[in-house]
């Protein structure tokens, strides 16, 4: 259990609790934290890349939290 993991699905339950009512809402709210949690790099274009792998070993550290 990673604190990152736990701080993750405490936002996504107070998005819940404050407004993210349909499913549409949760999944819309729970991509923008992801992008916004998972490392990044910028390219040389000066367009930013996140890194797939982060994203996936948050996605496993979130479902090992129980």
């Amino acid at each position: 259990m990673t604190d990152r993991a736990q701080e993750f699905m405490k936002c996504i339950w107070d998005a819940r609790q404050m407004g993210a009512d349909t499913e549409e809402k949760l999944v819309a709210f729970i991509l923008r934290l992801a992008s916004g949690q998972v490392r990044n790099y910028t390219a040389q274009n000066d367009l930013i890349v996140l890194d797939q792998k982060d994203m996936t070993d948050l996605a496993n550290e979130i479902e090992n939290l129980k």
